[in-house]
């Protein structure tokens, strides 16, 4: 394939998930998936096939290297138990708890149900590949509501997006965005981190993480764990160099209001040079810069 037939499925498959996603996620039914896997072919497979079709994708014919190319490697079928074996899961159970108009709750993806898996993979062709999961079974995810709205969630995506900065993150770790203290205890159980500190805006979002999530830690795990309510760009404006070791940046819902904010953080690195650092969905982002 030429990078001609890459630069333009790129933008294809682009177009087609966003229309998925945001307008038809439960167009692929359980039953059309288990009467194709019948055949012969996986689950995930017989998703793929589905989607692409219901999509307008000629996948047996003029598409069929679009097919091959685009939707069989990005769609993938997880695993909730694997999800749920997961710490934070063990050690984090809501209960309708609030703090002003902020509500801890559950949310549930139905069996099928397509969604965005992680962060974009590129490729040396040229190709830039979205990410689609799907689960056989329901799988219900933490969230916060504000007024009845959602306004937090820990989705597959969050969890698999975050485990390169997870990974990454060492010694005194500086942390924008507190969303629901996965990326914060995730770190903070580290043996190579030292502190992690938290800066986030919303005060009924941290007086919950203060309340009812940090109380549920281990003890030595939550003495690492520090939440500053201050604005991220003017906490980052006062660092001295040396001050921390990692900086990881999530302050966004997805990239349409990312980019914007994560060029405004590449432009602070200044004020720590030394340190390391990490921004959530970075080549997702990317891609539309």
């Amino acid at each position: 394939m030429t990078s001609e037939f890459y630069e333009r499925s790129n933008e294809r498959f682009l177009k087609l998930l966003s229309y998925y996603l945001n307008a038809e996620d439960t167009l692929v039914k359980k039953q059309a998936v288990e009467e194709v896997s019948a055949c012969g072919v996986s689950r995930e497979y017989a998703f793929a096939l589905i989607l692409a079709e219901s999509l307008g994708v000629d996948t047996d014919g003029v598409d069929r290297e679009f097919f091959n190319e685009y939707f069989l490697p990005s769609v993938k079928e997880l695993s909730v138990e694997d999800y749920y074996a997961d710490e934070y899961f063990s050690l984090v159970k809501f209960d309708g708890e609030k703090a002003g108009d902020a509500e801890l709750t559950y949310m549930a993806y139905a069996p099928f149900q397509g969604f965005v898996r992680d962060d974009f993979e590129y490729f040396i062709n040229g190709k830039v590949l979205p990410l689609i999961g799907f689960f056989p079974t329901e799988y219900r995810y933490p969230a916060i509501k504000k007024n009845g709205r959602e306004w937090m969630t820990l989705l597959p995506n969050e969890i698999n997006s975050q485990i390169r900065y997870v990974n990454e993150a060492f010694g005194k770790v500086l942390t924008y965005g507190l969303g629901l203290g996965y990326y914060a205890l995730k770190v903070a159980l580290k043996k190579e981190v030292e502190s992690v500190t938290v800066i986030d805006i919303d005060e009924e979002v941290v007086s919950l993480f203060k309340t009812e999530f940090l109380p549920l830690f281990p003890k030595n795990i939550a003495e690492k764990i520090k939440v500053i309510k201050a604005d991220a760009f003017k906490f980052a404006e006062s660092l001295k160099d040396g001050s921390f070791d990692y900086i990881y940046a999530d302050i966004w819902h997805d990239a349409a209001d990312g980019v914007e904010l994560y060029k405004k953080f590449k432009s602070l690195e200044r004020f720590c040079p030394s340190a390391r650092y990490g921004y959530w969905i970075e080549q997702t982002m990317k891609y539309y810069m």
